[in-house]
């Protein structure tokens, strides 16, 4: 099952929508804290001076009640109380608002300020002393100033809270507007044919954009190169392969026809000659296609090259020994490197099976493995016709040959070498052989440091 992320606007638009109510909240909180304090300053204010001023108008009566006149009061008329004490001689009540109680209150200290609950009901209070003997306690629920605090910090916040739709609007309108050019990208790059690989234009796009368009025109160049390659490769395997099977054809039908039982057999061994090259054309093809199939990434496994090398001249000492070449390795200990065995065997044998083949019967082939400076450094000098100074930067070009061309080969050879080389990220150099001529190759491999 598939999971269908959010787009790019729509993740844009809840961000800061909730950015922004988060900011809206925590602004509605300290709002709300601020209102309370400034709230219960207020309040407290308003009853010491109700209470200084009940004091001063304070004067003989016998428990009275004051009595309102029959007028619309206020919503938290009903919320206030106020007592008149004479404390002269015995604590008497003189006067009282309907809503305070005939006794003093409990828990109510006195004199300035205290809480205390009555009915139920959380009160403030604060008591005023005179020096006539008169106290007087003035109150109010302190429900108030919650209330006061929370209509405060409401009307406060109306506006940002019926912004945030227009808000959501506004951005809604300008995100869409900043992701046309996304928009106009991804309709130019789906409406592309498969094998339109130029590159996208930067002209008119952000600079948000720029980097991913130029990473996309690098990938479409490295896909452009490797199509090229490969429509080369098959090009050049199809016609390679095309004069080996026209020249085997050619050879059974001599040895169909021909009644001479020597032409016959000649014909036929002309035709396994042939098989063979086209055996070893098909091996080095597929050696080079896995090879470009190879990631570049540094191998992990450590290679002995010196031991690989030893193997790979034995398996070829026939070959050398049967044409009378002189086939000779100098390695020194410790050449160890990075890398993949199987491709620096195949490495080894092209390199050396390319000398014994281009150098004529006696020759020489001297194969050398040393330490340079932190590198292993592998050589690999002939004394035969070698490559002429003019031809030596066509080295490495798939299926060109050089020099005797009646030599079975195919011109792969060093195409290989150099794909397995750049996998290890050794560096190739072609110089001259052995005796002032002939042909060399001197591949320099990272080697791995020795502990001490």
């Amino acid at each position: 099952m598939t999971i269908r992320l959010p787009s790019i606007q729509s993740r844009l638009i809840l961000l800061v929508l909730g950015a922004l109510l988060v900011v809206e909240l925590v602004t509605a909180w300290t709002g709300y804290r601020r209102a309370l304090h400034e709230a219960d300053e207020l309040l407290d204010a308003q009853l010491a001076q109700y209470a200084q001023i009940m004091l001063s108008l304070a004067h003989e009566g016998r428990d009275d009640e004051v009595r309102l006149p029959d007028i619309q009061g206020h919503p938290y008329q009903s919320k206030l109380m106020f007592q008149i004490w004479n404390m002269k001689d015995a604590p008497r009540l003189m006067l009282r608002s309907p809503e305070a109680p005939h006794q003093w209150p409990e828990s109510v200290r006195t004199s300035g300020y205290s809480e205390a609950t009555l009915a139920g009901h959380a009160w403030r209070f604060f008591v005023a002393r005179g020096n006539n003997g008169y106290v007087v306690l003035a109150g109010h629920d302190l429900h108030i100033h919650q209330e006061l605090a929370s209509e405060i910090a409401l009307s406060n916040m109306s506006p940002y809270l019926l912004a945030v739709p227009i808000l959501a609007v506004l951005l809604l309108l300008a995100i869409r507007n900043s992701l046309k050019p996304l928009h106009a990208l991804a309709a130019e790059l789906s409406g592309r044919e498969p094998q339109r690989l130029d590159e996208v234009s930067e002209a008119e796009m952000p600079s948000e954009l720029r980097p991913p368009i130029r990473a996309m025109n690098q990938l479409f160049g490295r896909i452009r190169m490797t199509m090229d390659k490969e429509r080369r490769f098959t090009s050049d395997a199809a016609h390679e392969l095309r004069t080996p099977i026209a020249g085997l054809r050619a050879q059974l039908q001599v040895a169909e026809r021909t009644p001479d039982p020597e032409e016959r057999q000649a014909a036929i061994a002309k035709a396994l000659r042939g098989t063979n090259r086209m055996s070893h054309l098909v091996a080095q093809l597929l050696a080079l296609a896995r090879l470009e199939a190879e990631s570049a990434d540094q191998p992990d496994a450590k290679v002995n090259l010196g031991d690989l090398l030893q193997d790979v001249v034995a398996g070829l000492a026939h070959q050398a020994e049967s044409r009378g070449i002189q086939l000779q390795a100098d390695t020194e200990p410790n050449c160890v490197l990075t890398g993949n065995s199987e491709l620096l065997r195949v490495l080894l044998r092209n390199l050396i099976d390319n000398a014994i083949r281009y150098v004529p019967d006696g020759g020489k082939v001297r194969v050398g493995l040393a330490l340079e400076k932190g590198h292993v450094v592998l050589t690999v000098e002939d004394n035969g016709p070698g490559v002429a100074v003019e031809e030596r930067d066509k080295i490495g070009q798939r299926f060109h040959r050089f020099g005797n061309q009646t030599v079975e080969g195919v011109g792969l050879g060093l195409s290989i070498v150099q794909r397995i080389a750049e996998l290890h990220g050794a560096e190739l150099a072609f110089s001259e052989g052995l005796e002032g001529r002939g042909f060399g190759v001197r591949v320099s491999f990272p080697a791995i440091e020795q502990a001490g």
